[in-house]
């Protein structure tokens, strides 16, 4: 363990802390999605500060004195929430969420169900930046509390090359087609010519807009890992075109709608909504794929038949556009912010925003595939590969 770690616990000790800790490491999930939703909550607020100082009152039982001072600096920040000296927001939320999967990557090393990387030298960097958002005037919070979220969560970190013009991107995104390529090829799915075509047209289309750079490649990881997750239930060539094209009918949108920062009017809503179909008919028009263009269709179908065009029931979804459906949302969560605060959204953020939906929006057979991918996926997240 990479913190000079000494306990005398009992196995007996550990595993009834190790219980309590997940517990109310789970509450804290919940509680501070809930919280997002209802910032000025008094009640949520106060749960989350308990859960964390009942966290730090159990560490020194087992021997995990270290991680005293990072406990201590989520429970100050929070103080200054419950006092009403700082405003909870969607990337405070980030910050405590952050710290408490560090908390968590300890607790499993200490009953081997994991690894963890935390020194101390990384805490003392943590408890530097939770202090710097502690004082931070209004035009600094922000810049505060990135900083804090990139130590936390490098893969968040967005640079130089990763972000393109606002709007007017002149250059193809590096290696866009060798990612796609090393992908199909790492999951044995042939390189026809529909296949090749497919990869052809994915580098004009995400030079459509700055928000897609690199989308495809990213989805296609997920989606064909997932399938193999599950013993490829879905053909790997027919999923990899409907993740490949699945959003293809927004590029001939106009621009201004495909960035408009506002609510969109009933008629736009309407218009967006058109995106599958565009690609549904032109997949019928090519020979052999049927099934990804019915992938493609049923994307944005809910499992509570609240989705669209068709308002089908998860019994009516097919598998692929299940995967799909994750796929898609997993990615616009983690980037939803990246070019307007120059920070992705952590990982594991992401990772709860699709479990919240599990049974609802998303197939819940399928998130639990997703869950398990969802590590491996983490390093490719962290390490730029594909």
């Amino acid at each position: 363990m990479t913190l000079q770690i000494s306990t005398e616990a009992t196995e007996e000790v550990i595993t009834d802390f190790a219980n309590e800790f997940y517990d109310a490491y789970e509450l804290c999930e919940v509680k501070l999605v809930e919280l997002e939703n209802n910032p000025s909550n008094p009640h949520l607020i106060n749960l989350i500060f308990r859960a964390i100082h009942s966290i730090k009152g159990n560490l020194s039982f087992v021997g995990l004195q270290p991680l005293l001072p990072l406990l201590q600096s989520m429970e100050d920040l929070l103080s200054k929430i419950r006092e009403g000296e700082l405003t909870f927001s969607a990337s405070l939320s980030d910050v405590i969420l952050l710290s408490i999967d560090h908390t968590k990557s300890v607790v499993d090393e200490l009953t081997g169900q994991g690894e963890s990387d935390l020194t101390p030298l990384a805490i003392q960097e943590i408890r530097d930046k939770f202090s710097n958002i502690i004082k931070a005037s209004p035009d600094e919070l922000q810049h505060a509390i990135n900083a804090t979220i990139n130590t936390l969560a490098p893969e968040t970190i967005i640079t130089q090359e990763e972000t393109p013009p606002a709007f007017a991107p002149k250059t193809k995104p590096p290696s866009a087609t060798q990612n796609l390529l090393k992908i199909l090829q790492r999951h044995d799915i042939p390189l026809t010519d529909d296949i090749n075509l497919m990869v052809s047209l994915v580098a004009p289309f995400e030079l459509r807009s700055p928000y897609w750079h690199g989308k495809c490649a990213r989805q296609l990881l997920l989606a064909l890992g997932m399938n193999k997750v599950a013993d490829n239930r879905v053909n790997p060539a027919q999923l990899a075109a409907a993740t490949m094209m699945h959003d293809f009918g927004m590029c001939f949108f106009p621009i201004d709608l495909l960035h408009k920062s506002t609510e969109h009017s009933a008629k736009e809503k309407k218009q967006l909504h058109q995106h599958p179909r565009t690609t549904y008919e032109l997949l019928c028009k090519m020979r052999h794929w049927s099934d990804a263009a019915e992938m493609v269709h049923q994307h944005h179908e809910h499992m509570n038949g609240q989705g669209y065009p068709h308002q089908l029931v998860e019994e009516e979804i097919c598998d692929g556009a299940k995967i799909i459906a994750i796929v898609d949302t997993f990615d616009a969560i983690m980037n939803e912010r990246a070019h307007i605060e120059m920070v992705k959204r952590p990982f594991i953020r992401a990772v709860l925003e699709i479990n919240r939906y599990s049974g609802t929006q998303f197939s819940a057979e399928w998130v639990n595939i997703f869950n398990q991918f969802a590590q491996k996926l983490h390093l490719s997240y962290r390490t730029n590969t594909p």
